[in-house]
């Protein structure tokens, strides 16, 4: 049995798109998950796979989030949660998944990592690879702050500098 619930603080209560009534994000936790134990990238039979575990059924609409491979497919893919794109030079036709943008920014794969491990009621260190990359992720975001910060300190200061010589000119 699985209990699907967003671990996102997303804007809208979870709704993909203002003004629907029921939130569809309940599944992208779990779609971000596999694309993470996946290698950062997920094809359309792992997902389909993984999908038919949860007994949720290509083609058959669910009340809360309607068909799944509409949300996958079209729904999380144009909120740029996730990325579903045909594999270059596949023969037969072959398709992945990946997170994209808004996934990044309102998650993390530290995040996410706690979402499986919660599920599996233990903690993100029992999965090392993932915890190793997930601890990588978290670090190169820290960093990023931190340089985001220092550039903004640095414009700021010489804004600063430029207006109060300014104002000495002017004098």
């Amino acid at each position: 049995l699985y209990d699907l619930v967003s671990k996102l603080k997303l804007p809208n209560n979870g709704r993909i798109h203002v003004g629907k009534v029921l939130p569809k994000t309940g599944l992208l936790m779990t779609f971000l998950v596999v694309i993470f134990l996946k290698g950062n990238c997920a094809n359309k039979e792992d997902t389909w796979k993984f999908l038919d575990m949860m007994q949720i059924y290509d083609g058959k609409k669910y009340y809360i989030y309607g068909e799944p491979r509409n949300l996958l497919t079209k729904d999380l893919v144009q909120e740029q949660y996730l990325e579903y794109w045909e594999v270059p030079n596949s023969s037969p036709p072959s398709y992945e998944f990946l997170w994209r943008p808004r996934a990044y920014a309102e998650t993390s794969k530290m995040k996410v990592l706690e979402f499986l491990a919660k599920i599996h009621g233990t903690v993100p260190s029992a999965f090392p690879s993932h915890y190793e990359e997930a601890l990588k992720d978290v670090e190169e975001r820290s960093q990023a702050r931190i340089a985001a910060r220092a550039r903004t300190a640095t414009m700021a200061s010489a804004r600063s500098k430029a207006t109060s010589s300014s104002l000495a000119c002017s004098k």
